[in-house]
């Protein structure tokens, strides 16, 4: 998955002509998040068709904590993604971040006509190519769920940053049974390990490989963990 923002993603691309429809099926999940053991905040994640064929992944996060509360913690970040061969690619991206005085906000337009990705984050303004499949870092968890959901045996993906397209790389790291408020399940987890941070998720295919905990350690030790509270499948 993405950064999670309270610790506070020269070959023109022809656009498919066979678009498919997601392996994975509508959800709302909702999550209790955790700063080093603390539960600070509520966060939910929706994933909606739209009529165009395309979808949208919208992951909200709010302050629940007395301190988060005075801090403003409110987060949003939104994909709007469609599916070729069988695999995402993103059409727009958006982030908001309110914390205090440290608001953040991003833009991004993947014109699959042209092949170009203009991304605007703050003050850097910046336009590059495309490759297939391209997607932007928050799409992660979608195109996780997707692999998993087909088998697959590795889990590497072309991601849109800043003003680069980077190389991400996902390692499966077991099978464990995992107990959360939602309930208990069987999970897979994949984890990306940087230089700065550690991301792990954990799937459980008994709930249409929607995540089931999210974690993410910093170098300093800061932690924070998502962990599944509620989940309504089916929701369009």
């Amino acid at each position: 998955m993405n950064r999670i923002a309270i610790l506070l993603l020269s070959t023109v691309v022809p656009i498919s002509s066979a678009f498919a429809d997601s392996p994975i099926g509508p959800f709302k999940a909702d999550y209790a998040t955790l700063r080093n053991g603390k539960e600070i905040a509520t966060t939910t994640i929706e994933w909606s068709r739209n009529a165009d064929a395309s979808w949208t992944l919208r992951t909200t996060t709010r302050g629940s904590s007395s301190l988060a509360k005075m801090a403003g913690l409110d987060v949003a970040e939104e994909s709007v993604l469609r599916w070729t061969d069988g695999r995402p690619q993103t059409i727009r991206y958006d982030f908001r971040q309110e914390v205090a005085f440290k608001n953040k906000h991003r833009h991004g337009e993947f014109d699959w006509s042209a092949g170009q990705v203009h991304m605007v984050d703050g003050k850097s303004d910046a336009r590059y190519a495309l490759v297939p499949q391209t997607i932007d870092r928050h799409a992660l968890t979608i195109a996780l769920a997707s692999d998993l959901s087909r088998h697959a045996e590795s889990f590497s993906y072309k991601v849109a940053t800043k003003d680069a397209i980077e190389d991400v790389t996902y390692t499966p790291c077991g099978e464990i049974t995992l107990s959360v408020p939602a309930g208990t399940f069987a999970t897979r987890c994949l984890e990306r390990v940087r230089t700065k941070r550690t991301s792990t998720s954990w799937f459980a295919e008994s709930n249409g490989w929607i995540p089931v905990q999210i974690e993410q350690i910093e170098s300093k030790g800061d932690t924070v963990t998502l962990r599944l509270v509620k989940l309504d499948s089916g929701k369009r």
